[in-house]
């Protein structure tokens, strides 16, 4: 069952000390180490896509897909230091940036991490600060840019609690279930067609 909110510590977004630092990041990837994951049993992954999900599943999605070399946009703010951290941890490519805050120089890098041949991208949606469950342009540019098309990810974890942050992030107990399950690929013309695949996929039934 999902707890009601709870404020994140500030104090972790804030530390100085690079000691304290890397035993949080430490334990933070011990924690997600733990999840079991559960997958869609009726869906496989293309091998040429991206995959987009919203920014609140991010922690509970960064052991579902990793060490597969996924290349991942994230933001260069401070927080996104965490994740980035956490997912070159779990085997991510890591391109630092945003569709709002040095996005052209992110994906440029994205583009470049491409260039070795096909494979697996990966954005959220509505990062890097929102507004929750509001599409940015970002993946829709880049879909058109690569004629690469994308793949809806949807997350359940029922087992979980969320923070007091503008995407109420999920953050799954650890040993917890997490469900995760993806959509048919699809090359959107618009905004509209990605929030219709992103309610489709939502509403599968994972057993």
């Amino acid at each position: 069952m999902q707890k009601t909110l709870v404020r994140f510590p500030s104090i972790l977004l804030n530390l100085n000390n690079s000691f304290v630092k890397a035993f949080f990041l430490r334990l933070g990837c011990l924690w997600l180490s733990t999840l079991r994951i559960h997958w869609s049993p009726s869906s496989k992954l293309p091998p040429n896509a991206i995959l987009v999900l919203w920014h609140e599943f991010l922690p509970a999605c960064i052991p579902a897909f990793s060490h597969r070399g996924i290349h991942v946009l994230i933001s260069s703010s401070k927080d996104g230091e965490w994740a980035a951290k956490a997912c070159s941890y779990f085997g991510y490519q890591v391109h630092r940036g945003s569709t709002s805050r040095n996005g052209s120089a992110g994906l440029r890098s994205l583009l470049r991490g491409r260039e070795k041949g096909p494979g697996l991208l990966g954005m959220a949606l509505d990062g890097p600060h929102g507004p929750r469950r509001q599409i940015k342009t970002g993946t829709l540019r880049l879909s058109h840019l690569i004629d690469t098309p994308i793949v809806p990810i949807s997350v359940t974890a029922k087992h979980a609690f969320r923070l007091k942050s503008w995407d109420r992030c999920l953050i799954p107990w650890p040993f917890s279930k997490v469900e995760v399950g993806w959509g048919p690929p699809l090359q959107p013309m618009n905004l509209l067609e990605i929030e219709n695949a992103m309610l489709r996929v939502e509403g599968l039934n994972f057993v």
